[in-house]
């Protein structure tokens, strides 16, 4: 429910860890006009009448809740390694930390997920968030972005390194976004593949990856790969999140009526 006119805003996140992801995306969904409510597996009550869900970033989906995109195996070189170490320190770090799943967290956020689609309620999903509302709708992952990258380097920063191309005209993202191709941070190893039945890939990157999805039939529904809440001093990523918070005020609205 809103509360004084403000929409509340449900922004998922694991238990541990998250911390810096959590204020940034509940700045920017308070600049935007709305109310911010962290939601972790260990706060979980079982609430999700929201006005409007965030599916935030974090660790790699468990690999039972996708349908993985077979790939051939590709071979990098040392030195490409060695220029992604150098340029992009971490891409270099993340290979010392173990795959983590989360499972528990999954299964909240496909909670999240149905019940947004269900009782047509408007949801954002961020770079994890992205893969998982793509893959809880039927639509298949890359387990590595390096088989489509091959001799290209992996951009991991938080900073606005990739530039994203729309690739259909009237999309949502542009109309959130505006028209010029939109410059992203990347703080991925995964990514989409095929997506759903019932979304579309509107936006990507020249290597290929996927960086946005939209419902087809809604308004309500967007998937971003990257992550603007670490971009908020661009206006094109602010945007974003009050697209967001007026789709859950105006939904909330309506109910009141």
């Amino acid at each position: 429910m809103a509360s004084d006119n403000k929409p509340s805003i449900a922004i998922t996140g694991p238990n541990s860890s998250g911390l810096t992801a959590w204020l940034f995306t509940a700045l920017n969904v308070r600049l935007a006009g709305g109310l911010p409510v962290r939601v972790t597996p260990a706060t979980f009550s079982g609430k999700i009448d929201y006005d409007g869900i965030i599916i935030g970033g974090g660790s790699d989906i468990h690999p039972d809740n996708y349908v993985a995109q077979q790939v051939p195996k590709v071979k990098r070189s040392g030195w490409l390694r060695i220029k992604e170490a150098l340029m992009y320190p971490m891409e270099w770090l993340s290979r010392f930390s173990a795959t983590k799943y989360d499972k528990e967290r999954d299964a909240m956020e496909q909670e999240f997920i149905d019940y947004a689609m269900q009782q047509d309620k408007p949801i954002l999903g961020i770079c994890r968030g992205h893969q998982l509302l793509n893959a809880e709708l039927g639509g298949s992952m890359y387990q590595s972005t390096l088989p489509l990258l091959q001799k290209k380097m992996r951009i991991r920063s938080p900073f606005p390194r990739k530039k994203v191309i729309y690739t259909k005209d009237n999309s949502l993202i542009s109309d959130i976004a505006g028209d010029d191709p939109l410059k992203v941070n990347a703080i991925h190893s995964q990514a989409i593949a095929e997506p759903a039945d019932s979304l579309e890939v509107t936006a990507k990157e020249k290597a290929g990856i996927n960086q946005v999805i939209e419902s087809k039939d809604s308004d309500k529904v967007l998937g971003v790969q990257w992550h603007p809440e670490y971009l908020f001093y661009m206006k094109a990523h602010r945007s974003i999140f009050q697209w967001l918070v007026e789709q859950a005020r105006h939904t909330n609205n309506k109910e009141d009526c």
